[in-house]
């Protein structure tokens, strides 16, 4: 009996087929890594900037005003004090890295005055006095980028948008936040204080342009708006 050859063909076409799996692999690969790369390109913040200079100076305008659920409710001290302010002003006076040290005058109709320094880490949002002035941020920061890119927080800008002002239309970006609080020494759950911020601040040098702060506490039932805009400057001409 003849011996039969084997017949390659099977082999040959698994082998192409292999290949071809082999290709289709690779090439899905590289449009993957293509997209991720993209992706952390558009969203990774750019290297940390701060454009401003020792003697930089920003003013602003501070209004509150309250809508009261009863005639009872009584308007904290505190904020009354944004509506007895003549100015408040925001001073540069150091800078070293991404740490920016401010000097704020805050002047009240009275004619008194308080002020205080603060400093801040735009990199790492971190800040000398918690209560202090605390606006600034990193410039040529893009949409999706963090705010503080080593920060805890992972608040980042929402939109960007133009401000029109007097001689010139400037970048302003801006994010918000709105959180909710829980007072446990209610046992009933029901004193509640929801607070919305947003604010805008100039793209080029990270400053605040303007903000606004709406509370609303249910027990008693009050709500709380406070603006922040700005006046004027020495960087650019406001109005």
């Amino acid at each position: 009996m003849p011996r039969r050859k084997k017949s390659h063909s099977k082999r040959y076409a698994g082998v192409v087929f292999a290949v071809i799996i082999i290709i289709l692999v690779a090439v899905a690969f590289f449009y993957f890594t293509l997209n991720s790369k993209q992706t952390s390109t558009s969203t990774a913040n750019p290297a940390p900037n701060v454009p401003l200079a020792v003697g930089d100076t920003f003013t602003y305008n501070l209004k509150g005003s309250a809508v009261v659920g009863s005639s009872d409710v009584v308007i904290p001290n505190e904020f009354m004090q944004f509506n007895n302010t003549n100015y408040y002003q925001v001073t540069v006076t150091g800078i070293n890295g991404t740490q920016v040290s401010l000097e704020t005058l805050w002047d009240f109709n009275n004619g008194t005055q308080t002020d205080s320094a603060q400093i801040i880490d735009l990199a790492s949002g971190r800040f000398a006095d918690p209560n202090g002035f605390c606006y600034l941020y990193l410039s040529n920061l893009n949409v999706s980028n963090l705010l503080y890119p080593q920060g805890t927080e992972k608040l980042i800008v929402n939109s960007t948008s133009t401000q029109e002002f007097v001689n010139s239309s400037r970048a302003t970006n801006c994010w918000s936040e709105e959180d909710q609080y829980v007072d446990t020494s209610d046992s009933s759950g029901n004193t509640i204080r929801d607070d919305l911020v947003t604010v805008n601040f100039d793209k080029q040098t990270g400053m605040l342009d303007n903000l606004t702060r709406v509370e609303f506490f249910t027990n008693p039932q009050i709500e709380l708006i406070t603006t922040w805009q700005l006046d004027s400057s020495n960087v650019w001409a406001v109005r």
